[in-house]
């Protein structure tokens, strides 16, 4: 017959309880203390994007990653940093929308000013789409502000690049191409980025395309009906004639423009970019890596593969000390400006070898494991 515990042993076994828990606890709290020593006084110039790269994304950002026909992508969020957990390795999957462009954004962080305008264009919806005339006729905004102050060529020139006249009123002459294309306007855009805590501007130039409410008005009129010069000629007329009884349906061609090409606006649109270059760091590129390998396995979603990255002292270091208070953040892994994993944190990682699991595309993770081993970039470690 088993004999019932006494109270010295309900003590004595509630002791150990807690003595065990208190044990765990210092050695969380020494491991604690151990990480932040280690990594109080390490300091590290910023990484210049290489063809690899490892980027931390700040989460709270408001932007997220998901996972879309076997790719990861960092897309704007409606309400925060979204990405939840899950079986690819911890990316939210569906659709992509907004998607922000890795290339660029490395290169505009690397300082290259031909980035800057597609990567502003892109965050704020302008990107050069099906609907841009196949025709550019480009007008820059220092040339567009010699034609509002007074030059009489480029005046002359621009409202016959756009068939009307700087108030939007019609001229008496048709051209079908300037009537069809309008013009691209061209203007700059300055973006701040951080560099080792310091501010550092790039400007780069806008490019979007403008036509006189007029000529918008004309063309709808035959809008899906096939036509001839002839044709247009008529409609363009007709359009003319209501213009000339009721002024009011015309823009103002000045001032419709100069709120494009203001500074003010140009300040706004950068906005967007510079909240996306604020949340997104490179922690590491292949400078900092030795050698990668992967392994296929069978899972009842099919075969999947890990990716393991060996680093070197200071790209552990690196990776160490990001990874110290991001625990939950993902990182994103990008090769030649194609992100192609988002792992989660879940720990420190203080280790020299990171291993990114359960990515699907074995294409995909072979192009990764040459370019990490200087197969196909040319990089030699």
């Amino acid at each position: 017959m088993k004999q019932p515990r006494t109270s010295n042993q309900k003590r004595s076994s509630t002791s150990i309880a807690i003595g065990f828990v208190a044990l765990v606890l210092v050695i969380y709290k020494g491991s604690q203390l151990y990480s932040e020593h280690a990594l109080a006084n390490e300091h590290f110039d910023p990484v210049i994007p290489g063809n690899v790269n490892i980027v931390g994304i700040d989460p709270g950002a408001g932007y997220q990653i998901i996972v879309a026909n076997q790719m990861a992508q960092l897309v704007q969020a409606s309400g925060g940093f979204g990405g939840t957990e899950s079986d690819s390795g911890g990316a939210t999957e569906g659709a992509i929308k907004k998607r922000i462009p890795m290339k660029e954004l490395l290169e505009v962080v690397h300082g290259d000013s031909k980035a800057v305008g597609p990567f502003v264009m892109n965050l704020n919806g302008m990107s050069e789409n099906e609907n841009w005339p196949p025709v550019r006729v480009i007008w820059t905004s220092e040339e567009l502000t010699k034609a509002f102050s007074g030059d009489a060529k480029l005046k002359s020139k621009l409202e016959s690049d756009l068939n009307v006249r700087l108030d939007g009123t019609p001229l008496p002459t048709l051209r079908v191409t300037s009537l069809q294309s309008g013009i691209i306007l061209d203007y700059p855009v300055t973006v701040k980025i951080s560099v080792d805590g310091q501010l550092r501007s790039v400007t780069g130039r806008i490019q979007e395309p403008y036509k006189p409410a007029f000529c918008q008005d004309v063309e709808a009129q035959y809008k899906d009906k096939q036509v001839t010069t002839e044709s247009i000629l008529g409609y363009y007329a007709t359009e003319a004639a209501k213009v000339k009884t009721n002024p009011k349906l015309t823009d103002n061609v000045v001032k419709v423009i100069k709120s494009h090409i203001d500074p003010a606006n140009s300040r706004q649109l950068a906005e967007a970019a510079e909240r996306v270059l604020k949340s997104a760091v490179v922690v590491i590129n292949e400078k900092y890596i030795t050698s990668a390998s992967h392994r296929g396995y069978d899972t009842a979603r099919g075969t999947m593969y890990d990716l393991t990255i060996d680093l070197n002292d200071e790209g552990r270091r690196r990776l160490w000390k990001y990874s110290h208070d991001k625990v939950g953040s993902h990182l994103l892994l990008v090769t030649d400006g194609i992100p192609i994993a988002a792992p989660i944190i879940r720990h420190e990682l203080s280790q020299g070898e990171l291993t990114i699991t359960q990515m699907e595309d074995e294409g995909l993770v072979k192009d990764a494991e040459a370019s990490l081993n200087g197969k196909s970039t040319g990089v030699n470690h």
